[in-house]
């Protein structure tokens, strides 16, 4: 009864990914397969799928999956012997089965809490749900193994309080903690240096002897038929084909041995055991090594795309072409029916589905992006596609959809960020995407493309702007300093309701203005005398014209 010994029944009705483990990876299936158990059929496993994943083999029933169906671990496999089949029979892949010591005692310990999360006793990070054995074995922050052994009890019911509780029987095994000889820090058992100072620890030999006891429970005694003889091997016959690529991804399992492999962020120290501050910290290097390593992928999947985009708009250009002059032909062919009412609005279905579908891509045939192969002179390409930037920032009869059907971004705004503008350009553009650095090379061209001229200034802040004559450094000064001296002071938030800017930037712009000295800021503090005290009441700052500006001190107050 080899199957009933080395595998476990699974709900076969239940799909095959919800069934895996987080960590485990499907690797082939394969249906029309039946079971030997040692040597013969198996009665009730002559036809169902297989799937071999990165650490097991499922074996789902074609009739009845809810009952027949089971899971194999592959760390029992031995060794595997293929059959390729001669005549009437089919092909059969053996695996030859044997009792892994090395991990049996952890999984039964944890068979039926694979699926629940538990808290590491050293770190308390709470590991998720749903790992592998392999994987559980060990806290995936710092690293320290699962202890096997139940937390005695915090406290003994219905005793008496004159019994003390260290009279009381403890249980067998490895002890909660293992105190350093130098620092007394509380180290994990199974640390074999001290986390603290790192002195090495005594073994367990000198801190307790285990007690060896007979086995709670007998194990299930060996069929009487192929075990007795030594036969400890299933067989998995194709009747359907499919043996030789199935046969390659089992041998790939079985040589990556999945179920062995460590957490990724462990970090192996001497004696082969992970440190549990020191894996954090590696873990925290790991994620952020990652993460480097996506963005730099991203960055390249957008190269690429920047690459493709040629194609596209090649392509587009092209349907372009023939659905116009299809157009032309049918409207000028003087055996139409009625060709009169022929006309662009009267378009076949499929052409208005594709000139829509090039609108939604960004590829407008009347508004085509200015690509680099358009034009070999890459000078020239920087003056085209300034002056397609101004276009977009002032709108014109051919400018770029942003918003509104005419204009552009700047045609009622004085001043745009520049962010905002690459973000719109690059909208605009469709998958013709510009980069930063070929933008930053555009913006000094914009004075000779606009009217009226838009330059570039940055604020002391370090944001970049771009911006029209009337908001020049020495324009918005002269502005606020005539609106301060007609209407009085003014706080910051009316000074933006009447520019037409938000808050923050009409700031950094009048903090610009009162380093010229153009203007005065009142801070709006004041003291308000009370019975206890004096105090400080802190209003809105306003902004005043400086009557100062010019003055001469003469020293007398």
């Amino acid at each position: 009864m080899v199957l009933q010994r080395f595998t476990k029944p699974v709900d076969g009705t239940i799909p095959i990914q919800a069934l895996m483990y987080n960590d485990e990876e499907l690797i082939s299936t394969q249906d029309g397969v039946g079971i030997y158990d040692g040597s013969q059929k198996s009665p009730d496993h002559q036809s169902g799928t297989i799937h071999v994943t990165s650490q097991r083999l499922f074996y789902i029933d074609a009739t009845k999956k809810a009952y027949r169906s089971f899971a194999l671990d592959l760390s029992h496999v031995s060794r595997t012997d293929y059959y390729g089949g001669l005549f009437t029979s089919s092909a059969k892949v053996t695996l030859h089965l044997s009792i892994d010591s090395s991990s049996t005692s952890f999984e039964d310990h944890s068979s039926e809490t694979g699926f629940e999360s538990w808290e590491c006793e050293v770190c308390a990070y709470r590991n998720s749900p749903g790992l592998s054995p392999s994987a559980a074995r060990i806290c995936q922050l710092c690293g320290v193994p699962r202890s096997s052994v139940p937390a005695p009890p915090a406290s003994y019911p219905n005793l008496p309080s004159s019994v003390s509780t260290s009279a009381l029987p403890q249980p067998f095994g490895k002890p909660s903690s293992m105190s350093c000889p130098v620092c007394t820090f509380s180290n994990h058992p199974s640390m074999k240096e001290c986390e603290m100072c790192s002195t090495p620890l005594p073994k367990e030999s000198s801190l307790h002897t285990e007690v060896k006891s007979a086995p709670a429970t007998r194990p299930a005694t060996p069929g009487a038929d192929d075990e007795e003889s030594g036969i400890k091997a299933i067989k998995l016959s194709f009747r359907k084909g499919g043996d030789k690529a199935f046969y390659t991804g089992l041998k790939r399992s079985l040589k990556g041995r999945a179920w062995e492999a460590k957490s990724s962020t462990s970090i192996p120290t001497n004696d082969g055991v992970r440190s549990g501050i020191s894996g954090i910290m590696r873990a925290v290097e790991t994620s952020a090594q990652n993460r480097d390593t996506s963005m730099t992928n991203a960055l390249q999947d957008l190269e690429a795309l920047m690459v493709k985009a040629k194609d596209m708009v090649h392509l587009a250009a092209e349907l372009n072409e023939r659905l116009t002059a299809s157009s032309t032909t049918t409207a000028n062919n003087p055996y139409s029916s009625s060709p009169a009412l022929v006309s662009s609005s009267a378009e076949p279905e499929e052409a208005t589905f594709i000139r829509s579908s090039l609108s939604q891509l960004g590829l407008h045939m009347e508004n085509t992006p200015v690509t680099l192969d358009m034009i070999k002179d890459e000078r020239k390409w920087i003056e085209e596609l300034a002056r397609e930037l101004a276009n977009v920032l002032q709108g014109s009869e051919r400018a770029y959809m942003y918003g509104t059907t005419s204009g552009g971004i700047m045609k009622e705004r004085g001043i745009v960020a520049l962010d905002e503008v690459w973000g719109g350009w690059n909208r605009a553009r469709g998958v013709a995407l510009i980069p930063p650095s070929t933008f930053l090379q555009v913006i000094p061209h914009l004075p000779t493309f606009t009217t009226p001229t838009i330059t570039s200034r940055t604020l002391n802040s370090g944001l970049s702007v771009l911006h029209t004559p009337p908001y020049s450094r020495a324009a918005f000064a002269a502005r606020i300093c005539g609106l301060l001296a007609l209407a009085g002071p003014k706080s910051t938030t009316e000074i933006a309701q009447e520019e037409g800017m938000t808050i923050g930037l009409a700031a950094e712009l009048l903090n610009i203005v009162e380093d010229d000295g153009d203007v005065c800021r009142d801070d709006g503090r004041s003291v308000i005398q009370e019975n206890q005290g004096d105090i400080l009441v802190l209003g809105e700052v306003r902004w005043w014209a400086n009557l100062f500006l010019g003055y001469n001190w003469d020293g007398q107050v």
